[in-house]
């Protein structure tokens, strides 16, 4: 099971910003993440959000180049 990638669009200036937390779904579905502070990264505003909020996606993997 992959870990969900939570994105936030600002209350302040609409923007979407990834918040680099990582969580697994089923945290995620059992966590209440209310009251939860983020600093938007492109007004500077630090604004609270809750789990309706948070919009979730699938973290790829990452993948290894090899060296020449």
């Amino acid at each position: 099971m992959g870990k969900l990638q939570l994105w936030l669009i600002c209350k302040s200036c609409g923007r979407e910003f990834d918040t680099h937390a990582r969580l697994d779904r089923r945290s995620f579905e059992r966590g209440t993440l209310a009251a939860n502070y983020h600093r938007c990264p492109h007004c500077g505003q630090r604004l609270t959000y809750r789990k309706a909020d948070y919009l979730t996606r699938e973290e790829q993997p990452r993948t290894i180049t090899p060296a020449k």
